[in-house]
């Protein structure tokens, strides 16, 4: 049987989904950017999720990595914080110092509310909200977003966001996920297969307009001495799969992310055994350059949905 409880990560809260049984522990916390912090399968010695290990850690050590947090209205960057939207000038801080641009949106650090819950033998469920008439005055917008995180035996996690205008004018937005995966070993003893696609090539960590074709994992490659820091675009009404997987088989993360999140960045930090795989419906600077910025007219709704199944062969 599945269980919930509601904990502490240092000075925020926390829930624990879990099932003994099955070794399966998901923890989120709700009140800081809705992270997902931990996600084992099958007792698994790591976590598929790199995470923090306490709230100091998250606030002092690594405050800028944003790791799997909400990015909400924007993705990536925003050019100097600055964008024009239906004849009017807004400006949003430049959060992080190690750059000059609006870094990861606005809810990465915001405490989200749990309004639901539920489980079962076979799954479990929790909702998170976040509502608010006026963020940011760079970001004067009024809108709810829900968060629903589901959990099954054998280790399916998705994630649906929902998002709804709640004021009297457009809404424009973009929405992402910044999941750190991780199999437990560095990532020269592991391999990734994604899809033919197009890279957004970028210029001073911005999208210069340009795009060229990119295969290079399209029939599964190694991760050894690779580097990623690249934005992807894909041209499809279908599901988008990624897998990343250990050499020896022994463990692996069955990735999809639906179309409603055309876009696809890959990271990977250089002091850890990680890969950030970020489902985006925009690149970085979208409010600016237009591409896949959306709209939402007052009291409209969109969802967008991606899950990872994590697989652990003991």
């Amino acid at each position: 049987m599945f269980k919930i409880k509601k904990g502490k990560f240092g000075l925020f809260d926390n829930i624990i989904i879990s099932n003994p049984n099955y070794g399966i522990e998901l923890h989120i916390i709700n009140e800081f950017g809705a992270i997902v912090n931990k996600f084992t399968v099958n007792h698994s010695p790591f976590s598929f999720i790199s995470g923090y290990q306490n709230s100091d850690e998250l606030l002092n050590f690594h405050p800028y990595y944003s790791r799997s947090a909400k990015l909400f209205p924007f993705p990536n960057r925003l050019n100097q914080g600055r964008y024009h939207y239906a004849g009017v000038h807004y400006q949003l801080p430049a959060n992080f110092p190690w750059s000059e641009h609006a870094v990861h949106g606005l809810l990465y650090n915001q405490p989200f509310t749990l309004i639901h819950s539920n489980t079962t033998k076979q799954d479990a469920e929790i909702t998170l909200r976040f509502t608010t008439p006026c963020l940011h005055p760079g970001y004067p917008f009024a809108f709810q977003l829900d968060i629903r995180f589901h959990i099954t035996t054998d280790g399916l996690l998705s994630c649906t966001t929902r998002v709804e205008n709640q004021g009297q004018s457009p809404l424009p937005f973009g929405d992402a996920w910044h999941p750190y995966f991780s199999l437990g070993v560095p990532l020269n003893q592991c391999a990734l297969t994604m899809p033919a696609c197009n890279e957004v090539k970028h210029v001073n960590d911005l999208p210069n307009g340009e795009f060229q074709p990119y295969c290079q994992f399209a029939h599964g490659a190694s991760l050894k001495n690779v580097a990623l820091n690249h934005c992807f675009s894909f041209d499809s009404h279908q599901p988008i799969p990624l897998t990343f997987h250990r050499n020896d088989h022994s463990a692996e993360l069955l990735y999809q992310q639906d179309p409603g999140y055309p876009y696809l960045q890959l990271y990977t930090p250089n002091n850890e055994a990680s890969i950030a795989i970020e489902p985006m419906t925009c690149p970085a600077d979208a409010f600016n350059n237009q591409l896949g910025l959306l709209e939402l007219a007052p009291h409209q709704q969109q969802t967008f949905h991606w899950q990872c199944q994590a697989i652990y062969r003991a």
